[in-house]
């Protein structure tokens, strides 16, 4: 009879450990927030940016950017905090932040609405002229983080400005 009762004293413990783990790993779990409140901010997975068109002309003293950004359906409306010019090999040519004009970076409508296109101006100042043919990258920032790139080649206009032609784009 003695033999039957160890046993299910070692069942009962073998239990209790099995109980207290799993609760530990419950209170774990809703600690990290894997179960709990549902985040209702915009994840950076959801916005889904595409440039469509891009011009950028150079005028002796830095350039100026126009560019085209589409925003599909489904996506959250969003906008974009920061405008980048750069060479293909991710070497920066300038930025907006560092413009000394203070309102360098203009979004038409702001924010974008899903379904919709906006077009985003920015200047940035460069003090060396890009050769024509140059392969160079517009990048824009939205909020969440998300960069849209536009990769588009340098053309030297009639006007002694240098002013780019668009190729192609992708969203990160």
């Amino acid at each position: 009879m003695r033999s039957r009762r160890s046993i299910s004293d070692i069942v009962a413990v073998v239990l209790l450990i099995v109980i207290a783990i799993a609760a530990a790993v419950i209170i774990y779990m809703w600690l990290s927030g894997l179960i709990g409140s549902m985040h209702t901010s915009t994840s950076i997975t959801q916005v889904k940016l595409e440039i469509t068109g891009a011009n950028v002309t150079y005028n002796g003293k830095g350039f100026n950017v126009t560019a085209y950004v589409y925003n599909p359906p489904g996506s959250p409306s969003t906008s974009i905090t920061l405008g980048e010019l750069e060479f293909t090999n991710g070497t920066l040519i300038c930025t907006n932040s560092s413009s000394s004009t203070p309102r360098s970076l203009v979004v038409t409508p702001s924010p974008i609405a899903p379904a919709s296109t906006a077009k985003v101006i920015f200047s940035c100042g460069y003090s060396s002229a890009v050769p024509a043919g140059t392969p160079v990258e517009v990048i824009l920032v939205t909020p969440e983080g998300v960069q849209v790139t536009y990769t588009a080649t340098v053309t030297v206009s009639t006007t002694s400005s240098t002013s780019i032609s668009t190729t192609s784009s992708t969203s990160t």
